[in-house]
Protein backbone atom coordinates (compact mmCIF):
# COMPACT_ATOMS: atom_id res chain seq x y z
CA UNK A 1 0.00 0.00 0.00
CA UNK A 2 1.22 3.46 -0.91
CA UNK A 3 1.88 5.56 2.19
CA UNK A 4 1.22 8.82 0.31
CA UNK A 5 -2.07 10.58 -0.17
CA UNK A 6 -4.39 10.37 -3.14
CA UNK A 7 -6.91 13.07 -3.99
CA UNK A 8 -10.01 12.68 -6.12
CA UNK A 9 -11.63 15.99 -7.07
CA UNK A 10 -15.02 16.80 -8.48
CA UNK A 11 -18.13 18.89 -8.01
CA UNK A 12 -20.08 15.76 -7.01
CA UNK A 13 -23.47 17.26 -7.90
CA UNK A 14 -24.29 14.58 -6.71
CA UNK A 15 -21.72 11.89 -5.88
CA UNK A 16 -22.76 8.74 -7.80
CA UNK A 17 -21.70 5.12 -8.31
CA UNK A 18 -18.88 5.89 -10.75
CA UNK A 19 -17.40 8.35 -8.24
CA UNK A 20 -17.66 5.57 -5.66
CA UNK A 21 -15.81 3.20 -8.04
CA UNK A 22 -12.86 5.60 -8.18
CA UNK A 23 -12.66 5.86 -4.39
CA UNK A 24 -13.01 2.10 -4.04
CA UNK A 25 -10.21 1.53 -6.58
CA UNK A 26 -7.75 3.89 -4.88
CA UNK A 27 -8.62 2.59 -1.40
CA UNK A 28 -6.76 -0.61 -2.28
CA UNK A 29 -3.53 1.28 -2.98
CA UNK A 30 -3.51 4.38 -0.77
CA UNK A 31 -3.67 4.77 2.99
CA UNK A 32 -4.77 8.42 2.87
CA UNK A 33 -7.72 9.27 0.61
CA UNK A 34 -8.78 12.89 0.15
CA UNK A 35 -11.95 13.89 -1.64
CA UNK A 36 -11.69 17.47 -2.87
CA UNK A 37 -15.08 19.02 -3.50
CA UNK A 38 -14.61 21.62 -6.21
CA UNK A 39 -16.74 24.74 -6.56
CA UNK A 40 -16.99 24.79 -2.77
CA UNK A 41 -18.31 28.36 -2.73
CA UNK A 42 -21.32 28.53 -5.02
CA UNK A 43 -21.16 32.33 -5.02
CA UNK A 44 -17.74 32.21 -6.72
CA UNK A 45 -18.35 30.07 -9.81
CA UNK A 46 -16.18 30.64 -12.88
CA UNK A 47 -16.78 29.71 -16.50
CA UNK A 48 -14.19 27.48 -18.20
CA UNK A 49 -13.65 26.98 -21.90
CA UNK A 50 -13.35 23.21 -21.36
CA UNK A 51 -16.70 22.89 -19.57
CA UNK A 52 -19.76 24.82 -20.66
CA UNK A 53 -21.95 24.04 -17.65
CA UNK A 54 -19.91 23.62 -14.46
CA UNK A 55 -20.41 27.28 -13.48
CA UNK A 56 -24.20 27.42 -13.90
CA UNK A 57 -26.70 27.48 -11.05
CA UNK A 58 -28.60 24.48 -12.46
CA UNK A 59 -25.40 22.41 -12.45
CA UNK A 60 -24.67 23.31 -8.81
CA UNK A 61 -27.79 22.80 -6.70
CA UNK A 62 -26.00 21.32 -3.68
CA UNK A 63 -23.80 23.45 -1.43
CA UNK A 64 -20.53 22.19 0.03
CA UNK A 65 -22.12 20.95 3.27
CA UNK A 66 -24.77 18.95 1.41
CA UNK A 67 -22.20 17.42 -0.93
CA UNK A 68 -19.99 16.51 2.03
CA UNK A 69 -22.94 14.71 3.66
CA UNK A 70 -23.79 12.90 0.41
CA UNK A 71 -20.17 11.74 -0.01
CA UNK A 72 -20.02 10.56 3.61
CA UNK A 73 -23.31 8.69 3.18
CA UNK A 74 -21.94 7.08 0.00
CA UNK A 75 -18.83 5.81 1.79
CA UNK A 76 -20.03 4.26 5.08
CA UNK A 77 -17.26 1.64 4.96
CA UNK A 78 -14.50 4.23 4.42
CA UNK A 79 -14.85 6.54 7.41
CA UNK A 80 -11.18 7.54 7.22
CA UNK A 81 -11.69 9.43 3.95
CA UNK A 82 -10.91 13.12 4.33
CA UNK A 83 -13.32 15.50 2.59
CA UNK A 84 -12.12 19.03 1.91
CA UNK A 85 -13.23 22.10 -0.04
CA UNK A 86 -11.06 22.32 -3.14
CA UNK A 87 -10.91 25.53 -5.15
CA UNK A 88 -9.39 24.60 -8.51
CA UNK A 89 -8.93 28.31 -9.26
CA UNK A 90 -6.51 28.84 -6.36
CA UNK A 91 -3.75 26.22 -6.22
CA UNK A 92 -2.14 27.98 -3.22
CA UNK A 93 -5.29 27.14 -1.23
CA UNK A 94 -5.01 23.40 -1.84
CA UNK A 95 -4.65 21.74 1.53
CA UNK A 96 -3.10 18.48 0.45
CA UNK A 97 0.31 16.99 1.28
CA UNK A 98 3.04 17.75 -1.25
CA UNK A 99 3.35 14.05 -2.11
CA UNK A 100 -0.33 13.78 -3.08
CA UNK A 101 -1.26 11.95 -6.26
CA UNK A 102 -4.39 13.18 -8.02
CA UNK A 103 -6.53 10.44 -9.54
CA UNK A 104 -8.47 11.30 -12.69
CA UNK A 105 -10.71 9.58 -15.20
CA UNK A 106 -10.41 11.32 -18.55
CA UNK A 107 -13.77 11.80 -20.28
CA UNK A 108 -13.23 15.15 -21.97
CA UNK A 109 -11.05 18.22 -22.37
CA UNK A 110 -12.16 19.28 -18.88
CA UNK A 111 -10.41 16.36 -17.18
CA UNK A 112 -7.36 16.84 -19.39
CA UNK A 113 -7.18 20.46 -18.21
CA UNK A 114 -7.35 19.27 -14.58
CA UNK A 115 -4.51 16.83 -15.23
CA UNK A 116 -2.43 19.66 -16.68
CA UNK A 117 -3.30 21.92 -13.73
CA UNK A 118 -2.25 19.35 -11.12
CA UNK A 119 0.96 18.44 -12.93
CA UNK A 120 1.90 22.09 -13.55
CA UNK A 121 1.63 22.62 -9.80
CA UNK A 122 4.09 19.80 -9.10
CA UNK A 123 1.68 16.96 -8.32
CA UNK A 124 1.63 13.47 -9.75
CA UNK A 125 -1.48 12.23 -11.49
CA UNK A 126 -2.81 8.72 -11.89
CA UNK A 127 -5.25 8.05 -14.70
CA UNK A 128 -7.96 5.45 -14.25
CA UNK A 129 -9.67 3.92 -17.23
CA UNK A 130 -13.10 5.40 -17.83
CA UNK A 131 -16.08 3.05 -17.77
CA UNK A 132 -17.65 1.94 -21.05
CA UNK A 133 -20.62 4.21 -20.38
CA UNK A 134 -20.36 7.37 -18.29
CA UNK A 135 -22.97 8.17 -15.66
CA UNK A 136 -24.20 11.72 -15.84
CA UNK A 137 -24.77 13.81 -12.73
CA UNK A 138 -26.70 16.18 -15.03
CA UNK A 139 -29.07 13.34 -15.83
CA UNK A 140 -29.45 12.56 -12.12
CA UNK A 141 -30.33 16.21 -11.42
CA UNK A 142 -32.81 16.22 -14.32
CA UNK A 143 -34.48 13.10 -12.95
CA UNK A 144 -34.64 14.63 -9.47
CA UNK A 145 -36.25 17.74 -10.92
CA UNK A 146 -38.81 15.65 -12.83
CA UNK A 147 -39.66 13.51 -9.80
CA UNK A 148 -38.36 10.42 -11.63
CA UNK A 149 -36.86 7.93 -9.16
CA UNK A 150 -34.65 6.22 -11.78
CA UNK A 151 -31.71 8.30 -10.47
CA UNK A 152 -31.65 6.10 -7.37
CA UNK A 153 -30.08 3.28 -9.42
CA UNK A 154 -27.12 5.54 -10.25
CA UNK A 155 -26.13 6.46 -6.69
CA UNK A 156 -25.03 4.45 -3.69
CA UNK A 157 -28.14 3.16 -1.89
CA UNK A 158 -26.73 4.46 1.40
CA UNK A 159 -26.79 8.02 -0.02
CA UNK A 160 -30.37 8.16 -1.32
CA UNK A 161 -31.76 9.68 1.87
CA UNK A 162 -29.00 12.31 2.04
CA UNK A 163 -29.56 13.25 -1.61
CA UNK A 164 -33.31 13.56 -1.13
CA UNK A 165 -32.82 15.67 1.99
CA UNK A 166 -30.37 17.97 0.19
CA UNK A 167 -32.59 18.16 -2.91
CA UNK A 168 -35.67 19.04 -0.86
CA UNK A 169 -33.63 21.74 0.89
CA UNK A 170 -32.58 23.14 -2.52
CA UNK A 171 -36.17 23.17 -3.74
CA UNK A 172 -37.41 24.94 -0.59
CA UNK A 173 -34.64 27.51 -0.85
CA UNK A 174 -35.46 28.32 -4.47
CA UNK A 175 -39.22 28.80 -3.95
CA UNK A 176 -40.08 32.42 -4.58
CA UNK A 177 -36.69 33.25 -6.16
Amino acid sequence: MNSGAVCFTGRFQPFHKQHFEVVEAVSKDYAHIIIGITNPDLTQLSQHAESSHRHTDNANPFDFAARREIVLASLPDLPEVEIIPFDLETPKSWQVPTDTTFVIRIFSAWELSKQELFESNGFRTELLDPPAQKLSASSIRDQLMAGNTAWQEQVCPSAIEAILFAWNHCVTQSVGH
